[in-house]
């Protein structure tokens, strides 16, 4: 008869296995994906007014040192070589190592996700919690019908909109950027302007997020509302914070942290479509101009530093909603 520990073992061993499983599907997409994108990527390289015609020798010499050249297979096979090495490679058209490109993006997609985490938590707890409490009733169908209207709206018009009210028609808010074009010298006044570029990406980011967290929420919050616990707690007179806090909002905890791997996921591929929107200098932005570029080696690495990121999150995530449902289960046993 198997132990627990073995079978937790062996879960957790499945676990990575699948994982890894992943992390490899992707890599070999990730190499073969880009070079099906149309048109000569040397020619995207060189297609300017100024630039010479180039002799053949030339582009032969040019196209092996980019490693253009060959057949896709063996194009692919040295991409997954490079990437299996621990080597991002080399971006020409940045001038610059991957590696550093992606360091110097990373921190600025990090500061939107990490804004818009506490924003869409708020937002979509709160809001769930409050339509699952009184399921059917007129805040319940009110925040439903905004909410569906919400989820119809895909992210980059939600940024585009945001832009318009806060950076046009009311400009109070930076239109785009990270930073001013002259810094502030005390690096408290950098950090508040820094700050302040990123309040409309966190939102955008956000309002993408709490529609699936609201729905979520109050499905399970509606099918707490009819446990015997809540309603005799609600018949002991239990109500208010307490009742939020205490007989819904601590129940929901495995539910809240069961989505968060998901929901970070999903950030990061709407981080592409906002980034872009407000020209923000982050990952997102990084990977839509090397699409447009046809920079391989930093489409390629850019791909594979998020799909490790948003792997080893998942896993994290998992984890921690395996050990609060085992923590749970031991105290309801007690």
């Amino acid at each position: 008869m198997t132990s627990p520990l073995a079978g937790r073992l062996a879960g957790v061993l499945t676990g990575l296995l699948r994982r890894a499983a992943v992390f490899a599907l992707v890599l070999l997409l990730m190499a073969l994906l880009p070079r099906l994108l149309p048109g000569d990527a040397l020619d995207v390289m060189l297609d300017s007014d100024v630039q010479r015609d180039l002799l053949d020798s030339e582009r032969a010499r040019l196209r092996a040192q980019l490693g253009l050249d060959g057949s896709l297979a063996a194009q692919m096979w040295g991409d997954l070589s490079r990437l299996l090495r621990g080597d991002l490679g080399y971006s020409p058209l940045h001038g610059a190592p991957v590696a550093d490109l992606l360091t110097e993006a990373l921190p600025w997609t990090a500061l939107l996700i990490g804004l818009a985490l506490p924003i869409f938590l708020g937002l979509g707890i709160g809001l769930g919690i409050e339509a699952g409490r009184q399921p059917g009733g007129a805040l319940d169908r009110g925040l439903t019908t905004a909410m569906s209207l919400l989820a119809s709206v895909p992210p980059f018009v939600t940024a585009i909109a945001l832009m318009l009210c806060f950076s046009i028609l009311w400009p109070i808010l930076p239109s785009g950027g990270a930073e001013p074009l002259f810094a502030p010298c005390t690096p408290l006044a950098r950090a508040l302007e820094v700050l302040r570029h990123a309040i409309l990406p966190a939102f955008a980011l956000a309002l993408h997020e709490v529609v699936r967290y609201f729905f979520v929420l109050r499905g399970a919050a509606a099918a707490l509302s009819g446990r015997a616990f809540v309603v005799n707690a609600r018949g002991r007179g239990v109500s208010g914070w307490r009742e939020r806090h205490a007989y819904f909002g601590r129940n929901l905890i495995p539910v809240i942290c069961a989505r968060l791997g998901q929901s970070v996921a999903t950030l990061f591929t709407a981080s592409l479509f906002v980034e872009v929107v407000f020209s923000y200098p982050g990952v997102g932005l990084l990977t839509y101009q090397a699409v447009l570029d046809r920079d391989y080696a930093l489409l390629q690495g850019a791909i594979a530093v998020l799909a490790a990121l948003v792997l080893g999150l998942n896993w994290g995530f998992d984890a921690l909603t395996d050990l609060l449902v085992r923590r749970e289960a031991g105290n309801a046993r007690r």
